[in-house]
């Protein structure tokens, strides 16, 4: 999964990357014309898997991974051709974006707007993207015009309901910026995730505040309010702080935000939301040998799971055993659980709940 970032010129996007992943990508102006995007992998923290690992003592602990791409920023009322086109693909590939926004005054970093408006700012953002979506969107239904004279019959009643409704989405971005697919059939799906369309990606917006306002959440509540619905998901953060707590060890990392009134590091929040927002729940394997956290879909079945471990393992399915975290704690371990008939055996179709701890019988 890519969480990729975008904003404005001096929004401090580049110090929220890496706030975020522990990197230390210069964060001067990045105009990404020929440079490529700051990339990082990150692990998403989950206490959890420390709780297991502890219990367990495991040679190895993995947990699950994001992948965040930093992005150039973009430039107002170009489209596409307001971001580099080397990035174009990788934005769209994207699977989440997070939207930065200035939330800060310091004089020392030019501010390209007479004002700092941070809902101003993630409402163009979004039109941008809607612009960026339009030319796509365009260009294809020039092309299916340009194709329908040489199609067969059959490949034009396909190309005719593909125009039909990319009419639609055209109409809807003109009007609204974006196309709610609540409704769409699975045909009308498949087209429109071809696109990679950028606005109907699931979006944070961080709006990075100065130092003062660290720890303080009615900036992001202020924000929020002022948006039009239904408006993303938005925190506020102290970017050059929350690089700063980054870059700490443990130890030091609980006093320095504690002093600071901050209750966990940005980055936790940010990667809880965009896990949410993804639709992502974690399932866990255990043992001595290693306790391992792994990301599937929400609404995902037993056998999914299983192959998200090994295809071997989905093949021969027999049953997966099955134990919440939450009842795995309560109880002090398996045995414990069992002894409170909260140990199960579930078949192909369980559907996998979010922190179950997973065994599985097969045989191949």
């Amino acid at each position: 999964m890519i969480l990729g970032i975008v904003g404005w010129e001096n929004s401090g996007k580049t110090t929220v990357f890496n706030a975020l992943t522990g990197a230390a990508a210069q964060t001067a102006s990045f105009s990404g014309s020929s440079g490529e995007a700051n990339m990082a992998v990150v692990k998403v923290p989950d206490p959890r898997l420390d709780f297991l690992s502890d219990k367990f003592k495991p040679k190895k602990k993995t947990h699950v991974e994001l992948k965040v791409m930093d992005f150039a920023p973009f430039r107002k009322g170009q489209g596409e051709k307001g971001f580099p086109a080397k990035h174009i693909a990788s934005l769209r590939s994207c699977d989440a974006l997070l939207f930065v926004a200035r939330g800060f005054d310091d004089e020392s970093v030019p501010n390209p707007e007479d004002t700092v408006n941070p809902a101003r700012d993630i409402e163009s953002l979004m039109l941008e993207l809607a612009f960026a979506d339009l030319e796509v969107v365009e260009r294809r239904l020039s092309r299916i015009d340009e194709s329908f004279s040489k199609s067969s019959k059959d490949e034009r009643k396909k190309l005719e309901r593909e125009k039909e409704f990319l009419l639609e989405v055209k109409t809807a971005l003109e009007e609204n910026g974006a196309f709610a697919v609540d409704g769409a059939d699975e045909e009308r799906l498949s087209i429109v995730r071809n696109y990679g369309l950028l606005t109907l990606k699931p979006i944070i917006a961080a709006v990075n505040v100065g130092d003062d306002s660290a720890g303080d959440p009615s900036e992001a509540d202020r924000v929020r309010s002022a948006l039009p619905a239904p408006a993303p998901p938005v925190i506020a953060l102290a970017g050059k702080l929350e690089m700063e707590i980054a870059g700490l060890d443990d130890s030091e990392r609980a006093e320095f935000m504690s002093g600071l009134g901050i209750s966990e590091p940005a980055r936790d929040r940010i990667l809880r939301l965009a896990w949410d927002r993804l639709g992502l729940i974690v399932f866990f394997t255990v043992g001595d040998d290693e306790c391992r956290a792994w990301a599937i879909r929400r609404g995902d079945n037993a056998v999914t799971a299983a192959e998200k471990i090994h295809s071997d393992i989905a093949r021969g399915f027999i049953r997966a055993e099955t134990t919440a975290y939450d009842d795995f704690a309560a109880a002090g371990g398996f045995q414990g659980a069992k002894d409170a008939g909260r140990f199960r055996l579930e078949g192909k179709t369980y559907i996998v709940h979010d922190g179950d701890i997973l065994q599985f019988r097969f045989n191949v």
